[in-house]
């Protein structure tokens, strides 16, 4: 959940998909490299799905599209540098 100072940061339709997101942010698909370095791909649908579900979070196709316009955005900065 968000703490109070975190919500008043987001307009509160923007909410649901924060929260959807944030219950799947571990299910990430990565390629280490053994030279060092990792490249975060994007999340593990399969993964990301049961932890929706798990989470009793009611995916519609306009979270989903919420969650992934966040995930591009995590994997921009995750993948910087």
């Amino acid at each position: 959940m968000l703490r109070p100072e975190e919500e008043a940061a987001l307009w509160p339709c923007h909410i649901p998909a924060l929260e959807a997101f944030l219950s799947v942010q571990t299910q990430w698909r990565r390629t280490v490299f053994p030279m060092g370095g990792v490249i975060h791909e994007g999340l593990d649908y399969s993964a990301a799905e049961a932890g929706l579900r798990m989470a009793g979070i009611e995916v519609t196709p306009d979270l989903w599209q919420a969650v992934r316009q966040i995930e591009a955005g995590a994997k921009e900065v995750l993948n910087e540098g």
